[in-house]
């Protein structure tokens, strides 16, 4: 979403500079993922040593730019942008990618931490560009006084289109990192009881991350093929006939978006962010309870007409709402260009 927003800008005719820190699964070739035009600062924030530097580089690199428009994406950025840009004019985004405190697995007062922190640097005038309706929501609860927008995802619509050339298998496949926020447990569970029930049937995971939790699904019967290319994981999800998430939270997930438009069905946990994607048995369909997945899957696998239906109705319903051209012309409107 950074590289999509800064490229869209670029060719709108602006200068863009892009300050980031690398993290140990960031991409290698990063500036691949830009405009050859866009201006990329590394400025590492891998300690608390180097987060509280971080703040004066950043500081300098907003006073030395005198941008216009500053956009603050995922919650530290957020916070330490809007600490560190006090007394500097320009007109301040913040898009937190799923905000700090909608996490699962914070102790109820780590959350409350995070929203006294989100208060703290709220005193800096700056408008939230929610990502989901649900993470719209959690801000005006949790922030009364906060302006926020509502800005849906985008994706490359005519790259992940798809080609509907060849037979989808019965593979059930995921996209992303491996650690708790994905729950890969429950993901785990509903491969054993789908094939308890159908030994034919394939669960792949697209990604790498926290070894344990790796063990869990390789144990289970889940293939974890690591990391893969744009074009590889295209290809695998046109094979494949669903889209499984079991997520505990998100923002507005890209990975299912994509499968939707790339014709898999898309069977997701009925969390935050993930909610937001799917009108229920229409578009594809969510779950609370593994054994729930397992029903969809199962109908899903055996009833061709009703796959088809659902893939068809998930690809076409996708491909305005969170196309580039639209996000486009929601972000324009929002700079007030």
């Amino acid at each position: 979403m950074v590289s999509l927003l800064a490229n869209i800008q670029v060719r709108q005719g602006y200068s863009v500079s892009v300050i980031y820190s690398l993290r140990s699964e960031s991409p290698k070739n990063i500036a691949d993922y830009f405009d050859s035009s866009v201006s990329l600062h590394q400025i590492q924030m891998s300690s608390p040593f180097l987060k509280l530097l971080s703040f004066f580089k950043i500081r300098r690199g907003l006073l030395y730019k005198n941008a216009d428009h500053i956009f603050l994406h995922s919650s530290f950025a957020g916070f330490i942008g809007r600490v560190a840009s006090i007394g500097i004019n320009g007109n301040y985004y913040y898009i937190p990618h799923c905000i700090s405190f909608m996490r699962k697995d914070l102790s109820k007062n780590k959350r409350k931490v995070f929203v006294f922190l989100e208060k703290l640097a709220n005193l800096k005038k700056c408008t939230y560009l929610a990502c989901s309706n649900s993470e719209r929501e959690e801000i005006q609860k949790e922030i009364p006084n906060a302006s926020v927008l509502l800005l849906e995802n985008a994706v490359d619509v005519p790259f992940w289109e798809s080609t509907r050339d060849s037979e989808r298998e019965n593979i059930i496949i995921n996209v992303g990192q491996i650690r708790i926020q994905k729950n890969p447990v429950m993901f785990a569970e509903i491969c054993k009881l789908t094939k308890k029930l159908n030994k034919d049937v394939r669960f792949f995971w697209v990604g790498d991350g926290d070894e344990y939790y790796k063990q869990v699904l390789v144990d289970s019967g889940v293939e974890v093929l690591g990391w893969k290319s744009k074009d590889e994981v295209k290809d695998l999800l046109e094979k494949s006939k669903i889209y499984l998430s079991t997520s505990l939270w998100e923002g507005l997930p890209v990975s299912p978006i994509e499968s939707m438009i790339a014709g898999a069905v898309p069977v997701l946990s009925d969390c935050s962010g993930n909610k937001d994607l799917i009108s229920n048995g229409i578009n594809g369909f969510t779950f609370e309870a593994a054994q729930k997945a397992v029903d969809h899957i199962v109908r899903l696998i055996d009833n061709e007409e009703l796959f088809n239906s659902i893939s068809f109705e998930a690809e076409g319903t996708s491909k305005n709402r969170y196309s580039i051209e639209r996000y486009q012309n929601q972000i324009t409107d929002i700079m007030g260009v």
